[in-house]
């Protein structure tokens, strides 16, 4: 595993060494990384949960009744979809379905808002630092405004049941990120592939694309990790990891020559 990793930092030229990788090794490396962004933004997270409480505060002064029935936000009497924001939280209350999920991705990136909480029409919408994570209100029934305070006036306090919580809720973000990431990337791999000439099966080429795309993701997961939050995360990684393997499959294609 380590020489993969160092073959991405020192020689990320030369990805084509990770044509070889196992099953089990692919395993390993996604999961390795997948944990080095959990704990990226689960230190931002414990970072930014001691004004929470504050922020927490501010947000359900304002909150309307609500509970959610047949799988719906439904709220005591009419009222409009809001944002509040605050240092820690963007929050969206949309009971009318006027806001979608893109606008909250949109905003907490353009604001530079850590944490994305949307109470919509039909699903609850928690963004991490530009991970989306949304959850079906068929797993929330009966969940009401009161609840919603008790949870937030709780924040900024920890315990292990909390913290492993939060942990688990991370990991299984960070891996459908990082996931659909390594899909984005093993797609335009394969484009490259085609340009460069080279005859490499998809399977082999996501090996590439998995090494490739880690080097960017280490490097911005530590700066998340230290409070320093970077606009265009994702084109950032795009860009340097199609770089990477653009310059790997020419290499590849050369030494296949010789």
């Amino acid at each position: 595993m380590k020489e993969y990793v160092k073959l991405g930092f020192t020689n990320p030229q030369h990805l084509y060494h990770a044509l070889k990788m196992s099953r089990k090794h692919l395993f390993y490396y996604f999961s390795i990384l997948a944990l080095i962004i959990t704990l990226s933004l689960t230190s931002v997270l414990l970072s930014v949960m001691g004004s929470l409480r504050e922020d927490g505060q501010e947000i359900t002064e304002m909150l309307p009744v609500f509970e959610i029935r047949d799988s719906e936000l439904v709220v005591e009497s009419e009222v409009d979809s809001y944002i509040h924001q605050t240092d820690s939280f963007l929050f969206f209350f949309d009971p009318n379905d006027s806001i979608k999920v893109e606008e909250i991705d949109t905003n907490i990136e353009r604001l530079n808002v850590p944490i994305g909480v949307g109470l919509m029409n039909d699903q609850f919408y928690l963004n991490i630092l530009g991970r989306g994570l949304p959850v079906s209100y068929e797993q929330l029934s009966g969940f009401n405004d009161t609840q919603f305070k008790e949870i937030f006036s709780g924040m900024g306090r920890f315990s292990p049941v909390v913290l492993f919580i939060i942990f688990v809720i991370t990991y299984l973000a960070s891996s459908f990120s990082l996931l659909y990431e390594w899909l984005i990337v093993s797609l335009f791999a394969n484009i490259l592939k085609t340009i460069s000439r080279v005859t490499l099966p998809f399977k082999k080429v996501a090996r590439m694309a998995l090494v490739a795309l880690s080097v960017p993701t280490i490097v911005i997961a530590v700066f998340e990790g230290l409070g320093f939050f970077l606009p265009f995360v994702f084109e950032i990684k795009l860009g340097f990891a199609l770089y990477f393997l653009y310059s790997s499959l020419i290499n590849y294609k050369k030494n296949q020559n010789i």
